[in-house]
């Protein structure tokens, strides 16, 4: 096993679901994984499990891709705090969070699991370009901070509380789910003409050897 290889196994030890997005050299994601426990505490095999999107989520068009420009609603720099998804009754802490020495963005600990990770390398929501926010599908003892973003449909408001005092508000243009070795770096993190943000978590099959199989990304624009 080489060095990457058990960094990554340790992080699936401490975390049923991690996230990985990619930094400015668009790393490939991934998920990792560790087995639940029983009620003595012991390890116990999990049933494969399998999440989806919702029918009419996924919407290619509507997602921003074209090289950036000036654009009249971009905001300036300001560390998001807290993050509110109205349709999922979620009101979540927000931190911001460097690349880890592997280049690999950080996700939340496992006793964050009910916070966001901001990539701070990136934009701030509402800045232009890509904000990225992390969060966890789940751990050993249930639902995380985005267990319910598969469900989110298009229209959707996601509320983005800064430290300047200011509230972002983004809709949802398009959720979508993809297999790890089909990840569209250049969609989900490339550059965009407009404010955008982008939510993601661990998603698809899971089997205790690998984990998840996928990641669900939902792609939402600042609101004019």
């Amino acid at each position: 096993m080489t060095t990457r290889q058990q960094r990554i196994a340790l992080r699936g030890r401490r975390l049923e679901c991690a996230a990985v997005v990619a930094t400015a050299v668009l790393a490939a994601t991934l998920c990792g994984a560790v087995p639940a426990q029983d009620a003595t505490g012991s390890r116990s095999e999990r049933s494969s499990e399998r999440t989806s999107v919702a029918a009419g989520v996924s919407r290619p068009e509507a997602v921003d891709t074209r090289p950036p420009s000036p654009d009249p609603q971009a905001q300036p720099r300001s560390e998001p705090s807290r993050v509110r998804i109205p349709q999922l009754g979620a009101d979540l802490e927000v931190f911001g969070a460097d690349a880890e020495k592997d280049g690999t963005p950080p996700t939340p600990e496992e006793e964050d699991a009910h916070k966001v990770a901001w990539f701070q390398g990136g934009p701030s929501p509402g800045e232009q370009g890509p904000a990225i926010l992390v969060g966890h599908l789940d751990t050993h003892e249930g639902p995380a901070a985005f267990a319910g973003i598969g469900s989110l449909k298009p229209g959707a408001e996601i509320r983005i509380e800064r430290k300047d005092q200011s509230t972002m508000v983004f809709t949802v243009d398009s959720v979508e789910q993809y297999q790890k070795e089909n990840y569209p770096n250049g969609r989900v993190y490339g550059p965009t003409q407009t404010p955008q943000l982008r939510l993601i978590t661990c998603g698809g099959g899971f089997t205790e050897k690998d984990g998840y199989d996928a990641n669900i990304v939902a792609f939402a624009s600042l609101k004019s």
